[in-house]
């Protein structure tokens, strides 16, 4: 991309100045072209593959559905139909990085970390008043609204009504601060612009989603959900709600802690699992002896969950 034709691009698709020197690996030429036809407006399929095939001599609804799957285009439901509209780097980033990594790990170091702080401030932002209507009451919850206890994330499965599908997790696969388990993320929306209604996802009996959650608590993974969109299996380092609400000042209120966790010093055998387990340094090991650090925790509950002697309980608060 060139001159005019890299400003067009970077100007329909949104891009951050932090990712100009990388935006061209977001998209092929065609589909860059398609976004600066279509910029604000919005299509019917037919009428987008029909301007595609005119374009560039290519079966225009198999291209449509391809830059579906792959977020360059979201979906729109107006009063006659679904509808097709560009996307922008914001949305199309996650996939990017979920989807295809190897490409997203060739990127500088520097500039990843650029983008993935770009993307926790504008997640903030975002978040940031619809945080405040749950606050003020004037809305019930919103994504990753709670930490759930392994316990209660594996009656959450139980009692789902809803096919559960699960994809790598956005948080880790564009921050990579860790190596900890990315294929944990289990999803229950199937409507337009969610994993699933773009061809992604895996499909999964509640045996098999119970199996990724104690597997993950295992690995110190924190136990996230509203109920009803999603849970979210994330650590401390890469999950965007717990690092939005850093910038946002809501720690402890979103996503929501539950429990006060109480340890019992006389139990304690000094293993140092929970040191290891805990995503906050709530518990440190010093003299070969463990120390509760109360005000780091934010009461996830994994520690309870993996302590092999009970030294740790948790209080409903």
């Amino acid at each position: 991309m060139k001159g005019d034709d890299i400003l067009n691009f970077l100007t329909c698709f949104k891009v951050p100045e932090v990712a100009k020197s990388m935006a061209h690996l977001l998209v092929t030429p065609e589909e860059r072209k398609i976004i600066e036809i279509i910029e604000d407006d919005i299509y019917s399929i037919k009428d987008l593959s029909t301007l595609i095939e005119k374009k560039f001599n290519v079966n225009g609804e198999e291209l449509v559905r391809k830059m579906y799957k792959r977020a360059v285009l979201n979906k729109v439901e107006v009063s006659d139909g679904i509808y097709y509209k560009t996307s922008e780097f914001y949305d199309r980033i996650a996939y990017f990085c979920q989807y295809e990594t190897d490409i997203w790990l060739s990127v500088p170091r520097k500039i990843r970390d650029e983008i993935d702080d770009w993307y926790v401030t504008t997640y903030a932002e975002t978040a940031e008043p619809r945080v405040k209507e749950v606050i003020d009451g004037k809305k019930d919850v919103i994504e990753n609204a709670y930490f759930f206890t392994l316990q209660e994330t594996l009656d959450l499965i139980d009692s789902l009504d809803k096919q559960i599908y699960s994809v790598p997790c956005n948080c880790n696969a564009v921050s990579q601060r860790c190596e900890k388990d990315k294929d944990v993320c289990l999803l229950f929306e199937t409507g337009i612009n969610t994993q699933w209604d773009r061809g992604h996802g895996k499909l999964l009996t509640k045996d098999e989603a119970k199996a990724i959650v104690v597997r993950a608590d295992k690995n110190g993974l924190m136990h996230t959900s509203e109920t009803d969109q999603a849970i979210c299996n994330c650590c401390g380092c890469c999950c965007y709600p717990i690092r939005a609400s850093k910038v946002i000042g809501t720690t402890g209120i979103w996503p929501k802690r539950r429990y006060d966790i109480i340890w019992e010093e006389s139990k304690c055998v000094n293993c140092g699992r929970c040191v290891k387990i805990c995503n906050f340094g709530a518990f440190v090991k010093e003299d070969k002896k463990i120390r509760y650090v109360e005000e780091k925790c934010l009461g996830c509950t994994i520690c309870s969950s993996q302590c092999h002697v009970k030294a740790i309980k948790i209080k409903k608060i």
